[in-house]
């Protein structure tokens, strides 16, 4: 467990929950999830900004 300057153990998230205890297709599956939505956030970004400069 990571330990902070104090010497006190590091709260557990849900997300580390997540990563330490997921199975790896589980795995696979959320980051594909992720992934796609950040793409398709970063093609808005880059479409508005087009609309913008031209």
């Amino acid at each position: 467990m990571i330990r902070l300057m104090t010497g006190r153990k590091a709260a557990r998230s849900p997300f580390s929950e997540f990563i330490r205890n997921a199975k790896s297709d589980e795995k696979k599956r959320v980051y594909n999830s992720v992934i796609t939505a950040a793409n398709k956030r970063q093609q808005d970004v880059i479409e508005a900004a087009a609309a913008m400069k031209g």
